[in-house]
């Protein structure tokens, strides 16, 4: 016993320091642009870290088109461990994946007593290059922290189950578990909702809880149907091998022949037993379909039988690239081309594989738990809902390829039982698996480096891949390549004219570029293809600001805020486009609004200080402008603007002029003296400290830089303020703000 618990700690350790070694290189790695900007870097819900308000909205349904609360928290927690620095965010997911491995192990060892073969599957598993996209990509820490708890559960169904064999009182508590597992991984992601369908599926194979039980003319009614408290139900209906291990070829034949007439076996017990796991699932897929009711296409637009050949054709993709693991992008974008030799063929390798795997249910049972885990937890994003424009992911197989790595390390070990040097055979063989997983898998992570890399691999492994292209054209245009960028665009509009991704992605690049109309008119049939896309509505917002149009901007953010109503981004927008129009009280109210969800944004801040002072509600801009200053000490536009305050408002109380030359000086300094604002505010500070001599100075520098950068008004104030100056007298004016 002692060597066997030593030899399960090492193979845990070897999983956890490979899987380490191996995905050391992402803590290194940047934030890429796909999700990670909604999920992380502009989601000021998560980035503050964890608070009351952020755990309240993680609840929330449909932000980003999903229900995970749990996912939310677990990146508010790393936000508030590490900031926006991504090395301790990837940390995170590197550690979950490495927990995964190990539960694998564990359980498969536990239920089968197959060490070797248990060590394998959890090697393959965490090794293999389609596990790069969920542990790399910092938003898919749904994937690994769901995963994670999926283990949890079936570790704590199994102590269940073994409990329950020995008629121990603590079953409960391990049901109890089980069942809070589960909730949690639905928490994460709800992909965990077929893990009831798994646990009836391990009921046969290997926990041998489906038993037969003999006939019963007169049924008890005290009699236990509890297959594993019923001393009347067959025991041996699966033998165990010479090392312990359970055999995969069992005597179910020989059973099934001996066995006497009107014997049955035992299914109600189990099956009643799931129902608090059916019952949290079915809640977990009325969430999920809240959530994600705007991205679900509907049966007009992609019929069911182009569905269902899609469905069929990534079944047979999935299993491809499990075997031979090339060409594997981020995105795989939907391509319907109805009934070819592609669908033909995937049609036949299925077929002919379930006919096998149900053939093989008494001989090798593994194959039909293996296959019917495969097909079975893939059924959530097999697209027969279609959400959303993507044919297949390579994260999707995180769970189900456990199925597939069941079969094949099974049956490589049935097969070669007359095998010459057996051991020695399977170790080599075994060997070159794990390493040829550890090569490709670590080229694959190069990719993922940041967004440049990972979309452009996309683009170059998938031809015509639109949705690559776009989000290489959004990594291009954050890095201010716009021509790239622009051209990228074009390109997956000639792929595809009406994806409203590309139109929209267009329409930011040309409004980088200055080119307010065109992208105007981009944005526009983005949202025409895309009426639910509400981040175009903010844009179009901030694009009216640019272009004057504070009542066009004012439409677009308040058709954006139902979506989101404690954004602070759009909130402050919506305050730009009132106090454009004037409208300060409503203007205040918004920016107020903002600062309660986001106080630490400082433009906002700034924008609500601004519209104070021209309510000339001076004390409480003066509040406003000082709580920037503690935030951002070298914020200039406030030193310059508090300064002005300081140094010309109408009320005594309020004035300081040492202070106002204090603050414009280091205005002046942050701008190298040259910019004209802080040299009027330094101007007006002077000579509100009777230093009129340099107020002259610095007013007639102000004066020549204004006219030096075309901006004659400020140069025509500076010519009222030197006058006044030369007369030696301060400047007064009524309204704080210019």
């Amino acid at each position: 016993m002692a060597k066997d618990n030593l030899r399960k700690v090492l193979v845990c350790f070897a999983l956890a320091l490979g899987t380490a070694l191996l995905y050391v290189p992402v803590l290194h790695f940047d934030f890429v642009n796909y999700d990670d900007p909604d999920y992380l870097i502009n989601n000021f819900h998560i980035n503050r870290g964890l608070n009351a308000a952020g755990l309240a909205w993680s609840f929330n349904v449909g932000y980003a088109g999903n229900w995970h609360p749990l996912t939310w928290m677990s990146h508010m927690l790393d936000c508030q461990l590490f900031g926006l620095s991504p090395g301790g965010h990837h940390a995170t997911n590197v550690l979950l994946h490495a927990l995964s491995a190990m539960l694998l192990f564990l359980i498969l060892h536990r239920t089968t007593k197959a060490f070797w073969r248990a060590a394998l599957v959890a090697a393959l598993f965490a090794w293999h290059p389609l596990r790069v996209e969920s542990v790399a990509w910092i938003s898919e820490r749904k994937d690994v922290l769901c995963a994670a708890f999926w283990m949890l559960t079936l570790w704590a169904y199994i102590r269940y189950a073994e409990e329950c064999k020995m008629q121990n009182a603590k079953c409960k508590m391990f049901y109890g578990l089980a069942l809070f597992f589960f909730a949690l991984g639905l928490m994460a992601k709800p992909m965990l909702v077929t893990l009831p369908f798994v646990l009836l599926l391990l009921d046969w194979w290997p926990l041998r809880r489906l038993q037969l039980a003999p006939p019963a003319p007169d049924l008890n009614p005290n009699l236990n149907l509890n297959p594993n408290l019923n001393p009347n139900l067959n025991p041996n209906l699966y033998p165990k091998t010479s090392d312990g291990s359970t055999s995969s070829v069992a005597k179910p034949m020989e059973d099934r022949e001996s066995r006497p007439a009107g014997s049955r076996f035992v299914v109600w017990p189990l099956l009643m037993e799931k129902v608090p796991f059916f019952m949290l699932s079915l809640a977990a897929c009325i969430l999920t379909m809240l959530a994600q009711r705007g991205a679900i296409q509907s049966l007009a637009h992609v019929p069911l039988s182009l569905r269902v050949m899609d469905a069929i054709g990534a079944y047979y993709k999935y299993v491809e690239k499990t075997v031979w693991p090339a060409k594997l992008a981020a995105i795989y974008p939907l391509q319907y081309h109805g009934l070819g030799w592609d669908v033909v063929w995937a049609c036949l390798f299925t077929g002919v594989v379930s006919v096998t795997a149900y053939r093989l249910r008494g001989s090798r049972p593994y194959w039909l738990v293996g296959w019917l885990w495969y097909l079975g937890t893939l059924v959530p994003v097999i697209n027969l809902v279609q959400i959303g424009s993507q044919a297949m992911a390579d994260r999707y197989t995180y769970i189900p390829c456990v199925g597939l790595l069941l079969i094949l390390c099974w049956d490589v070990h049935d097969l070669s039982a007359a095998w010459p040097f057996r051991r020695l055979l399977l170790g080599a063989l075994g060997t070159a698996a794990v390493a040829a997983c550890l090569i490709t898998t670590s080229a694959q992570l190069q990719y993922w480096k940041n967004g440049g890399a990972l979309f452009s691999h996309a683009v170059d492994v998938t031809p015509g891949n639109y949705m690559a292209m776009v989000n290489d054209a959004a990594y291009l245009r954050d890095h201010n390549e716009y021509e790239k960028a622009r051209l990228r665009c074009v390109e997956a509009l000639r792929i595809f004219p009406d994806f409203a991704g590309a139109h929209f992605m267009l329409g930011t690049v040309l409004f980088s570029e200055g080119q307010l109309e065109d992208a105007a008119a981009e944005l526009e049939t983005s949202l025409r293809l895309d009426p639910s896309r509400h981040a175009t509505h903010y844009i179009l917002g901030g694009l009216g600001l640019a272009r004057n149009l504070p009542e066009q901007a004012e439409q677009h953010f308040r058709a954006a805020l139902p979506f989101d109503p404690a954004n602070p981004d759009v909130r402050t927008g919506l305050g730009n486009a009132l106090a454009m129009q004037g409208r300060l009280d409503e203007a205040v109210t918004q920016f107020e609004e903002a600062l309660r969800f986001a106080p630490q944004y400082l433009d906002t801040r700034y924008q609500l200080a601004i519209a104070l002072a021209r309510q000339h509600k001076t004390h409480e801009a003066i509040s406003q402008y000082e709580a920037l200053l503690r935030m951002q000490p070298e914020y200039r536009n406030v030193l310059s603007n508090l300064a002005w305050i300081l140094a010309t408002d109408p009320h005594a109380e309020l004035r300081d002029g040492n202070e106002a030359v204090r603050l414009a000086t280091r205005a002046c300094s942050l701008t190298l003296e040259q910019q004209p604002v802080p040299l009027q505010a330094l101007s007006a500070a002077y000579a509100e400290a009777g230093h009129f001599d340099q107020a002259i100075a610095a007013a007639q520098k102000a004066h020549d830089l204004a006219l030096a950068q075309n901006k004659p008004d400020m140069a025509a104030k500076d010519i009222e303020l030197l006058a006044l100056y030369r007369a030696h007298q301060p400047y007064r004016e009524a309204n704080s703000s210019r």
